[in-house]
């Protein structure tokens, strides 16, 4: 059961500033019946649960361990062998109300919850995959697969080099933010949901600004979405500003095709 007063709050980006709240903030973009005060009443019951940790468990070790198994045993997050459209699992909504979801969204919300038990876990890329760092210290801690909790342990000899460790990309702050949209960007493609992609893509624009690559991921949309006279435009500038890029020629077939196309109609 939820306190009253989660259910009367206005989740907006100025209240809760943290990348898991913006995730789901930003689903209302693409989804205007996205329950998001009821998931976010969700998500702040789980909080509860985890602040108590931090005075019941002072060891970070047992922390750790009682989180993943309230996380994994208790509530039962996982992933699933369903046949559950990727943009579904994305969906930290999605995740927060049936408990399963895709990599990305499960190591969100793993982090945040991570960070609710002082912990400091981060989300992080390690050859493609995405996996949750926690640092007991410098030189030890877990690696945590989010799809089922499984974890390693590590140590760093005293006298190891950084080029023979495993090259970690951590992704903190807004860069999550960012990765979720990205995701759902072609995620949402894949499904031929072009209007919900180009949301995505609004999105990132006004985080990266006028970024050449989501100009061209833009034309790709707004051709599918019937606007040859904007995808054109688009197109040009990706051209314009990525002339090396390995996929030149075939930009510029659909700048061509765009040309006849808006000819034809003239």
């Amino acid at each position: 059961m939820t306190e009253p007063w989660f259910d009367e709050q206005d989740y907006t980006e100025d209240y809760y500033p943290t990348p898991i709240y913006r995730c789901i903030q930003a689903e209302l973009q693409w989804d205007a019946q996205a329950k998001v005060n009821e998931v976010c009443s969700l998500l702040a019951n789980l909080e509860q649960r985890i602040m108590a940790l931090v005075i019941e468990l002072p060891d970070p070790h047992k922390r750790v361990d009682k989180l993943l198994d309230l996380f994994y045993t208790e509530w039962l997050f996982s992933g699933t062998s369903q046949d559950v459209p990727d943009f579904q699992l994305n969906s930290l909504c999605y995740l927060l109300q049936m408990h399963s979801g895709s990599p990305t969204s499960l190591a969100i919300l793993l982090v945040h919850l991570l960070e609710v038990a002082e912990l400091g876990g981060n989300l992080c890329l390690t050859q493609g995959d995405v996996m949750v760092h926690v640092g007991i210290s410098d030189e030890e801690g877990y690696m945590i697969d989010p799809t089922n909790g499984q974890q390693s342990w590590y140590i760093m000899p005293e006298n190891a080099k950084e080029e023979d460790s495993e090259p970690l990309e951590l992704v903190i702050g807004e860069e999550i933010l960012k990765l979720f949209l990205a995701q759902q960007k072609w995620a949402f493609i894949g499904a031929e949901k072009f209007g919900h992609a180009l949301s995505c893509v609004d999105m990132l624009m006004s985080l990266l600004g006028n970024d050449p690559y989501e100009r061209r991921d833009r034309g790709y949309l707004l051709n599918q979405l019937d606007c040859p006279k904007m995808a054109k435009e688009d197109l040009q500038f990706f051209v314009d500003e990525c002339p090396d890029d390995p996929t030149i020629e075939l930009i510029q077939m659909q700048i061509a095709e765009l040309s006849d196309y808006n000819n034809i109609l003239h």
